[in-house]
């Protein structure tokens, strides 16, 4: 018996020390200025046509000559000081006030807020901060004159913060993978959306204001509860695509027959025998041939071809 506990003993041993090589070790958590005191002012990556971007973040939003702050996946608490901290920008250390064209990139951290001094850095035109615990921002947001893109995805929300739609030059809006239950009326203030995505969120319907958004590229609604879409919003001339996946509606607003948009009903209740024939043309879960940009990108990130897929 005592031989056969010594086996068993030895067994969990080897396998501990197995999962033990294997295991990742992941990195303490840390302050932006504990980062900044240890490893000195972060490095900007400048956007040069064909050099790939040393992370996987999303890349399709740069202009040649663009700078980004990449600070994805440090663990980082805390993010106070960003708007005086120095940053070595090819190799001159300059505030990072001084920087013309800022894209900056906080996903996968460890954020539960935002600090109030992001108002002041009127240089920033993207804000990433995705995959953090974060369930509210600060309305400084408003006051940043050059934003034109914020994205939130797979955070805490339970609705898009209301000074959001205050917001008229926004651009791009992804709030994917929340636990927003409400879409307001006052979506339709954000008349320059391009991009707008809201899947995997717990909406129950979709209001008539989305009519308004008449200059979209890409709408993603997928993966929500709402059971139809408004008819008015079938007057908005989609360019790219509309996705709808997984979202338990049986039918399409008519309007949609004459967008250039394909749409994607995987996963719906419509029964594509139900629609026009000018609404099936439109079924597809590719964008149409001509729409996809990537050819046009600056930067390339890590995961391209992942990246591609979207």
């Amino acid at each position: 018996m005592n031989n056969r506990l010594m086996k068993l003993t030895f067994l969990k041993t080897c396998l501990a020390l197995v999962a033990l090589a294997f295991a990742v070790p992941s990195a303490p958590a840390i302050t932006l200025k504990e980062l900044v005191a240890k490893e000195g002012p972060p490095k900007l990556f400048t956007a040069t046509k064909g050099v790939e971007m040393p992370t996987a973040d999303q890349s399709n939003n740069f202009n040649e000559g663009d700078r980004a702050l990449l600070l994805s996946g440090r663990e980082l608490t805390d993010i106070t000081g960003i708007s005086t901290i120095k940053v070595s920008d090819d190799g001159v250390v300059k505030p990072v006030s001084e920087v013309k064209s800022l894209l900056i990139y906080f996903n996968h951290n460890q954020l539960t807020r935002i600090p109030d001094e992001v108002g002041t850095m009127h240089n920033v035109r993207f804000f990433y901060g995705e995959h953090n615990p974060l369930s509210a921002l600060p309305d400084v947001f408003t006051r940043m004159r050059a934003l034109e893109g914020i994205y939130f995805g797979s955070c805490r929300f339970t609705e898009i913060p209301p000074f959001v739609f205050t917001m008229k030059d926004l651009k791009k809006l992804q709030f994917s993978g929340n636990r927003i239950t409400e879409l307001p009326e006052s979506i339709g203030n954000l008349t320059e959306l391009r991009h707008f995505n809201m899947s995997k969120n717990r909406i129950g319907s979709i209001p008539g204001s989305m009519a308004k958004l008449t200059r979209l590229r890409v709408c993603d609604l997928s993966d929500n509860p709402f059971t139809s879409l408004p008819e008015a919003f079938g007057a908005v001339q989609i360019v790219n695509q509309l996705r709808v996946k997984n979202c338990p509606i049986t039918t399409l607003p008519r309007g949609f027959a004459t967008m250039r948009a394909t749409i994607d009903i995987t996963g719906t209740k419509i029964d594509p025998a139900t629609l026009s024939p000018e609404l099936r043309a439109k079924l597809d879960t590719e964008k149409p041939p001509g729409s996809k940009e990537w050819d046009k990108v600056i930067v390339k990130p890590k995961d391209f071809n992942k990246q591609k897929e979207k």
